[in-house]
Parts: structure tokens; C-alpha cells; sequence
């Protein structure tokens, strides 16, 4: 194999061995996951005077993951405060999560973190034999002062894999309160292929555009990341024959869970970058299902370590999937702040609302609702000077069905929401989850 390069060799490589991690037999997968976690467990204790302290005096060896304390978001940033990165003279550059959480982080992430990152996704593709000669077509919001957006076109993705294999090309289109017109006629310009967007924002182009307009266009998948997706948006590409297919993924982990393409709902566990606990969680059931937090241990954090970290969701874990796959699932995926609502009465259920259910209310930009306090819920409209009074009663009538009565929904005209860093930008928060 001297005649091939060796980058494309080493990026196909890379794919081969997380496949294998990740579809192999499993006493094997195990068996790896706990060498990697000790290979962390003894560096962390080295560097860090805090990881010393939690990790303890027995030996790495006999250490089990359950016996380790939570990790919270507070410890993490004391811990990045009081020691930096754990990589010192090495190279390791400073990320930080959108504050979407509650709270922003920041962290370090090594080389290594963003090469992972970059191999699993693609990884997807091969694991789901999807057709790499299609085109990528990526929507991604960015933190701006200018209001559009920019795009970015290569001919070839993924570029490591340019010279070994034939490729579609790719289009990144990068987005801040754009013209919504000009947008959708750019994404439509070229044969999308897999198009890649969150959401929240593929519902706003839903309201310019059709699902049939996107198929059309060449779209033969959507992949959905950074919320969770109604039913409805999924039902609505099914129906012209699009599939979808959504990932779970944490700025300070990568990716946690790939969806099943066999069994909607049902993500396969990463297993080759984190081992996922699940802990019960008594105040919560949705859908008839019992949930708990979320613990994550990427097992390659050696700049700043997330060893049973709380990443703030909620899910249920089970061992296997019913597809067949012999390896960890979540299902019922939520985000405490970003898709549930406490109630007065220590109840805590599901808020789902769909932009599009705003829309039919008013013309907007932009929305932004929160629970504020246990009582009161504020509603922002971006992109409006002025609300009538029709309007205003019909967004209360509707947080109201969707919530519950005893709420009290206070409702505000923006000309532009401050969103501050917080790059997601969710249509719903709460403040006290």
C-alpha cells in the first residue's frame, strides 16, 4: 500500500478501527473501554490534584466507574480555573459549551478530540453504507454582527478521503437572522445530497420551502443534530420519501449516540469515545418512561477530564437495541432545561412546541421562550416592534395549552433578541431546571 498517501491511509484506517470497536463482539468492546478508562484514571491522577482527591488512594486497577463521584459543570470550571489544561506543554486549545445548559463551560480539548470527532461522524456513513458520491449540504449557525450568511464550497468530502475514493461534493452554509428568501434559494441552487441542520431551523425553512422542494433538489437524507425532533418534522420528510436520521452529541464530549436506522427513537452508544451511565431520576417520567440523568466519561478528555460527567439531559439506557445491534442504546432523549417545565407542584413534564404552531399566530424572525421562576413564563418575538392584542392573546392561549394553566405567560415585541453567546439559541429554556 506504499502508493497511497499516507493521511487518506490513516484517516481510512481510523474509520476501520472505531467500526470495529463499535459493531464488534462485545467482551472485547468492554474490555477496551476499561483499559482506556484506566489509561485516564492514572493520568488525571498524576496532573491533577483535584482528580487525586476524587479518584482516591486505591489502585487504578480496582477502580469501578459507578464507585467514582458525579461530576458537575461547577467542579468542571474550578477544576479548569484552579489547574488549566492537563495536557501542559502539549498541544490543547480552550473550547466552551454554549451556556445552553444553565451554565457555560470551558474546557481544553486536545489535537487528538477534534481528529476523533472528525473520523466517527464519518464513520456513520460507511457503518450505514451510505453512498459517499452524494453531496454534503451543512447548515450551521454562527455567532455574527452581521446579520445573512456566508457559504463555503470544497469538491470533495471527506477531503482526507478525496485521492482514495469518488466523493460528492460539499456546502457549508453558515447562518445569523438571515434573509430567509435568499437562503432557501441558495440551499436549492445545487443537488443537496445529505443535508445536515438542526431542527428548529429546518422548521423555520419549512415555512418558505416544502419537503417536496427538497427532495427535488437531490435531498436523499436529513441529519438532524443539537435538539431533539418532533414527530411532525420527521413524518413530514418521511412522507415525501426522505429519510431522517438525528445524533446525540455534547460540545464537551463529541459524539454520544448515533440514531439506529432501523428503530427511530433508539441511539446507538459511541461506545468507541464514551461510556454512558444512566441514574434514575424520580421526578421525572415521560411517555410513560421512566428516565434519569445522563453521566457521560469521554474517554479521551485528557486535557480537561469528563469522568461521570452530568451532561444535563435525560434518558433511558438499555444494554442492546431491537434492531439487533449488541451494544449500549439511549432512547428518550431530553434536555432538563431545554425540553422540560416544572410545575408548582414538584411535577416536571415535557414542553415541546413547534415554531411552526408560532408562526400560524404572527410573522416573526426569531423567538425565544422561558420559565423564569416556577410561576411565570416569558415569551420574546423577534423581528417585530409591536404585537397586537389579538396576537399577544393567541401566544398565551397557546404556551398555555402546551404548558398548563397556572402559569402566568408574559409576552414581549423585539426587534432582536439578545441571545448573547449562546450560539444554539433554543426556542425554549428553563431557568430553574
Amino acid at each position: 500500500m506504499t502508493f497511497i498517501d499516507q493521511a487518506p491511509k490513516n484517516f481510512l484506517s481510523a474509520i476501520m478501527d472505531l467500526i470495529a470497536i463499535e459493531t464488534g463482539n462485545r467482551t472485547t468492546r468492554e474490555h477496551w473501554q476499561k483499559r482506556q478508562l484506566q489509561n485516564l484514571l492514572q493520568h488525571a491522577a498524576q496532573r491533577s490534584a483535584f482528580w487525586r482527591m476524587r479518584i482516591g488512594t486505591d489502585k487504578i486497577t480496582n477502580i469501578n466507574l459507578p464507585d467514582l463521584p458525579v461530576l458537575t459543570r461547577h467542579e468542571v470550571v474550578n477544576q479548569v480555573e484552579t489547574e488549566g489544561s492537563l495536557l501542559a506543554g502539549e498541544s490543547a486549545k480552550k473550547h466552551s459549551t454554549s451556556g445552553s445548559s444553565g451554565m457555560p463551560v470551558q474546557f481544553f480539548q486536545s489535537e487528538m478530540n477534534a481528529s476523533y470527532n472528525g473520523v466517527r461522524y464519518v464513520a456513520q456513513y460507511f457503518i450505514e453504507a451510505r453512498d459517499l458520491t452524494l453531496n454534503r449540504t451543512r447548515l450551521r449557525p454562527q455567532v455574527s454582527d452581521k446579520h445573512g450568511f456566508t457559504i463555503v464550497k470544497n469538491d470533495a468530502w471527506p477531503e482526507p478521503l478525496g485521492p482514495l475514493i469518488r466523493t460528492g461534493g460539499s456546502k457549508l452554509i453558515e447562518y445569523f437572522r438571515p434573509d430567509m428568501k435568499s437562503l432557501c434559494q441558495t440551499l436549492l441552487y445545487d443537488s443537496i445530497g445529505y443535508l445536515i441542520a438542526p431542527p428548529g431551523f429546518t422548521e423555520s425553512i419549512l415555512q418558505y420551502i416544502d419537503p417536496d422542494d427538497l427532495k427535488r433538489a437531490g435531498t436523499v437524507m436529513l441529519l438532524s443534530y443539537g435538539a431533539e425532533v418532533s414527530p411532525e418534522l420527521r413524518q413530514s420528510f418521511l412522507s415525501v420519501g426522505i429519510p431522517l436520521r438525528a445524533s446525540y452529541s455534547a460540545e464537551e464530549a463529541g459524539p454520544i449516540g448515533f440514531e439506529c436506522e432501523k428503530v427511530s427513537g433508539c441511539y446507538h452508544v459511541a461506545t468507541s469515545n464514551v461510556i454512558t451511565e444512566v441514574i434514575p431520576d424520580e421526578n421525572v417520567q415521560l411517555k410513560g418512561q421512566r428516565v434519569g440523568r445522563v453521566l457521560v466519561t469521554h474517554l479521551h478528555s485528557y486535557a480537561t477530564p469528563f469522568i461521570r460527567y452530568d451532561i444535563g439531559d435525560l434518558a433511558t439506557l438499555d444494554r442492546s437495541c431491537p434492531c439487533g445491534h449488541d451494544g449500549p442504546i439511549l432512547s428518550n432523549i431530553v434536555g432538563r432545561r431545554k425540553a422540560l417545565i416544572r410545575h408548582a407542584d414538584g411535577r416536571v413534564s415535557q414542553f415541546f412546541l413547534r415554531g411552526k404552531e408560532l408562526a400560524a399566530i404572527a410573522k416573526f424572525d426569531e423567538y425565544r421562550i422561558r420559565q423564569v421562576n416556577i410561576k411565570n413564563i416569558i415569551v420574546e418575538i423577534g423581528g417585530r416592534d409591536s404585537l397586537t392584542p389579538e396576537e399577544v392573546s393567541a401566544f398565551v392561549k397557546l404556551i398555555k395549552k402546551h404548558a398548563g394553566d397556572e402559569f402566568e405567560v408574559t409576552v414581549k415585541a423585539a426587534a432582536q433578541i439578545d441571545w448573547g453567546h449562546d450560539i444554539k439559541r433554543l426556542g425554549f429554556c428553563s431557568d430553574i431546571l
